[in-house]
């Protein structure tokens, strides 16, 4: 994290809470935001988009992470989720396993809409899923999964 914890943690929060104000969710009525943070301290929002097809919804935590992936980051070292009675599904846990350690930082925010009231909760990845599908556990990834990718990519080039 960066240089004053106490202030990186805030601006994580606060992103997380812009996030949830652009929540899609007209079908359950239930706005999520989350942030992710990576090690440099680059902060990546994200909120739920819902769908017709339920199924294609995604959540806050995820679409955080996504776009932090999608940014050139595969590494997060704190993750706030704001809502009320905020808590990340199962999904969004095993997708913060993939991109995190056990001990990442997880800032639960319950927000309430009415007075603005904030109750937050500091947990860890491990603690959200102790028994986490682990695939360097399981042999299906290297240490860094990124040298693997490029390992992949480099061999495709050479047969062109």
């Amino acid at each position: 994290m960066a240089k004053n914890p106490k202030r990186s943690v805030e601006r994580l929060i606060e992103t997380a809470v812009q996030a949830q104000k652009r929540a899609y969710c007209p079908y359950s009525r239930y706005p999520v935001g989350a942030a992710v943070m990576t090690a440099g301290g680059r902060v990546f929002p994200g909120c739920n988009v819902e769908n017709a097809s339920y199924g294609l919804a995604m959540c806050a935590e995820r679409a955080a992470i996504y776009h932090a992936v999608a940014s050139g980051f595969d590494s997060i070292v704190a993750v706030a989720v704001v809502g009320a009675a905020a808590k990340p599904c199962g999904a969004c846990r095993q997708v913060m396993h993939e991109f995190s350690d056990k001990d990442t930082a997880i800032h639960l925010v319950d927000l309430n809409p009415t007075t603005g009231r904030r109750k937050i909760v500091k947990t860890t990845v491990y603690k959200l899923l102790p028994l986490a599908f682990d695939p360097l556990a399981s042999g299906l990834l290297p240490k860094n999964p990124r040298n693997l990718l490029r390992r992949k990519t480099a061999k495709t080039k050479k047969r062109k």
